[in-house]
């Protein structure tokens, strides 16, 4: 009888040290998420996801590869907000003449699609960008207009004609600047043609209405702005093979008060970028990558002396860390994710997808009644126990029953249906 008592007892005990220890785990998960963009159907390769848990120290375990296989169509920019993913896809084109996409919403606790927001035929969606709680912009490279979408109702409601090729899009103190390009394409063809109308258009979010047009350098496509008071634009350039010859890219600083040009810094090559992190660092991509320091207006980091060679900065993250994606366009899958430091050192390389391209950050509940309903009913209850008893000691990845994710089905996973046992997801 003791010793049954004991037993008893003892087994009681672990549970409880077990309950405690999951309840200790449960929070914030930092994810970094890749778009793979390599579409190879012969080798079995198409474009998907990179799911990479930067808590998990064991680098090969923190990645999940090739989730969400996305078809033939191609992920142009990912956003984030909550839990939620959006991940905006431009339908396939030889040419890449004007075609149509969609926003596809996942998941980020379940890495399922949970709906989707379609774009018109003549747009080619080339970046997204989110303005809480239910309104996203989307630039239309062909459509020449801003597509406003009501997150809410899953649709386009509205078009803001805006100009020549519109590409990079930031957001700024009730303001919407847009970088359009301004380069024509003859259908058909690869052949491209510049011109000097490229500007920045100014978008008055609250009325959807063009505010102001700032001219700017030739094929000015990307930009950005330091959170408080300045917007930064980059010029391409013009590269060598193109008829009208080599045009060097240009980095061009905007007082986001005025709306006006501070400054307009040329460079020695075709450039890329920006980004900028807490510290005002702007990083342009050309040769190397290149550091430009706001407070000092300097370069601490020129083409002589570039930061890194890895390539162009895809995230920063709160501590200043750097998120860079390096491709390997032959499907041989030596795809990379670089976190480095604010000081340059390189931190992690994590294995990702094929085609390797844009990257975002996440802060998602690791754990929750969500996971916890491992057969997605809508509610944690006996089946779900069912599932993990089923399952028990089966070790892998994306496992059904592997509630914490850990790659092996066990005791912490039956804690945790137990947790929320009775719970609505929604």
């Amino acid at each position: 009888m003791h010793i049954r008592k004991f037993t008893f007892t003892f087994v009681l005990a672990v549970f409880v040290f077990l309950a405690l220890s999951v309840y200790a785990q449960e929070g914030v998960q930092n994810l970094a998420i890749v778009a793979n963009g390599l579409r190879k159907p012969e080798a079995g390769i198409s474009p998907s996801l990179s799911f990479v848990n930067l808590d998990e120290p064991n680098l090969k375990r923190a990645v999940e590869n090739e989730i969400l296989p996305l078809g033939l169509v191609i992920p142009s920019d990912l956003e984030v907000q909550g839990n939620l993913l959006y991940v905006l896809l431009q339908e396939p084109d030889p040419f890449f003449d004007p075609r149509g996409g969609s926003i596809e919403i996942v998941n980020l606790l379940t890495r399922s699609n949970v709906g989707s927001i379609p774009i018109d035929a003549d747009t080619t969606p080339k970046q997204i960008t989110l303005i809480p709680p239910s309104k996203a912009y989307v630039t239309g490279l062909y459509s020449n207009a801003i597509h406003v979408v009501d997150l809410n109702q899953k649709s386009v409601v509205k078009r803001i004609p805006c100009g020549p090729m519109p590409d990079g899009i930031t957001i700024l103190n009730g303001k919407a600047y847009v970088a359009n390009s301004a380069y024509a394409k003859e259908p058909g063809t690869w052949n491209v043609s510049y011109d000097d109308t490229s500007n920045v258009a100014v978008i008055d979010i609250e009325t959807d209405t063009i505010i102001k047009t700032i001219p700017m350098p030739i094929n000015t496509n990307g930009i950005t702005s330091d959170g408080v008071s300045r917007v930064i634009a980059v010029s391409a350039g013009i590269g060598a093979w193109n008829p009208q010859g080599p045009v060097p890219g240009t980095v061009v600083f905007i007082d986001a008060g005025t709306d006006e040009i501070e400054k307009t810094i040329e460079l020695d090559g075709r450039a890329g970028g920006p980004a900028i992190d807490s510290m005002n660092r702007v990083f342009i991509s050309s040769g190397g990558l290149l550091v430009y320091d706001l407070i000092s207006d300097a370069w601490t980091h020129d083409a002589d002396n570039p930061f890194t060679d890895l390539g162009g900065v895809g995230a920063i993250d709160q501590n200043d860390n750097l998120y860079i994606t390096q491709a390997d366009w032959t499907g041989g899958r030596t795809d990379k994710l670089h976190v480095v430091a604010p000081d340059g050192t390189l931190l992690n390389t994590y294995g990702v997808g094929p085609g390797a391209g844009h990257v975002t950050l996440a802060q998602a509940q690791s754990i929750g009644v969500v996971a916890a309903n491992v057969n997605h009913d809508g509610v944690v209850n006996i089946l779900d126990l069912v599932i993990v008893a089923t399952n028990f000691g089966q070790t892998g990845r994306n496992l059904q029953g592997d509630v914490n994710r850990d790659g092996i089905i066990d005791v912490l996973d039956l804690v945790r249906i137990a947790r929320y046992f009775g719970q609505d997801v929604n």
